[in-house]
Parts: structure tokens; C-alpha cells; sequence
């Protein structure tokens, strides 16, 4: 069993990998809160993430998702869906770490590129390039090697990866 550290879990990954539907699964059984740090950002700039991107940037963007990752982690008792960048930056990473249990939701690229195409990429502008899932894993996988515990769910459904994580990480 892993320790909880203000009983916080924070789910980190790729695009497509689950975090948010297995958040909110997550969340309900714990009776916990749940938070999702792209849609604080949504919600605090009142325009979706690619109107973000279009008008301020990736800057801009990670500016606000650092905003938002610190907020979440003020909080207490909460599962939070972090965005796939999130932890990039070295704060935000050391903040979460220092605030709760970080999980690794890990799925190989051709399963995340297929889920991500069912989910419509006007969500994701960074993945409209080709072979972007590949570098993004390449940049991001050392900050992701710093979770707690790994869940491949590739072959898993969302229930299947919440259980999971009950299992593992609930007391």
C-alpha cells in the first residue's frame, strides 16, 4: 500500500492514457473531489485550451496550467487529473510530489493516438503534428519516472484501472 501524502492523488500521462475518466471513477469511490487542471484552466480563462493556445501560446498556456497545478495542490483530499504537460515544469512537479501520491497512467503510442483521435484533437493542439505522442513521451517520461506507481492501460478499461488504484493505494 503507498502512502498518501494530505490524501491527494494526482494522476499524470500522455494524452489518451485515462487520467480524467479515471479521476472522476477514482474520485466517486473514494468520495473525494475531483479536479482536472486543463478544465480549471478552461474555466479560468473563459475560452478552450486551443483559443488558449492560438491567443497566448504555450507560454501563456503553461502559465495558467501552473496556476492551476498549485491550486489543486493547496487542496486536501482530492484526485486530480493533471494535464499531460503539467509536470514539465520543475515546480509544479516538485509541488505535486510534495502534496500527494503521483501515478503514472502509461498506455503504448498507438493506443493513445487512437484514443485521442475518437476524442478529436481540437482539445490537443500539440498533437497535430506527426510523431508528436513520441516526442512528447521522450520529453516528458523522466518527470512521469517520478510517480509512485506505474498503471500500462493499455489492455485495461477505466474501471479496470480505477480498481486499480483502489486496490493499491486506498486504505
Amino acid at each position: 500500500m503507498l502512502p498518501f501524502v494530505r490524501d491527494n492523488v494526482f494522476l499524470c500521462g500522455l494524452s489518451g492514457s485515462g487520467k480524467s475518466t479515471v479521476a472522476r471513477l477514482l474520485a466517486r469511490s473514494r468520495e473525494s473531489e475531483v479536479l482536472d487542471t486543463d478544465a480549471l484552466v478552461v474555466s479560468e480563462a473563459g475560452m478552450s485550451i486551443a483559443e488558449i493556445f492560438a491567443r497566448e501560446g504555450e507560454r501563456g498556456f503553461r502559465e495558467r496550467e501552473a496556476r492551476a497545478v498549485a491550486g489543486a495542490c493547496a487542496r486536501s483530499g482530492v484526485v486530480v487529473a493533471l494535464g499531460g504537460g503539467a509536470l514539465e515544469r520543475d515546480d509544479s512537479l516538485e509541488l505535486v510530489l510534495s502534496s500527494g501520491t503521483l501515478v503514472f497512467l502509461d498506455a503504448d503510442d498507438d493506443v493513445l493516438a487512437a484514443r485521442v483521435a475518437r476524442e478529436g484533437n481540437e482539445i490537443r493542439p500539440l498533437l497535430s503534428k506527426p510523431g508528436a505522442i513520441g516526442s512528447m513521451r521522450a520529453r516528458r517520461q523522466p518527470h512521469f519516472m517520478r510517480a509512485a506507481l506505474t498503471i500500462d492501460t493499455t489492455n485495461l478499461t477505466p474501471e479496470e484501472v480505477a480498481e486499480q488504484l483502489r486496490a493499491g493505494i486506498l486504505r
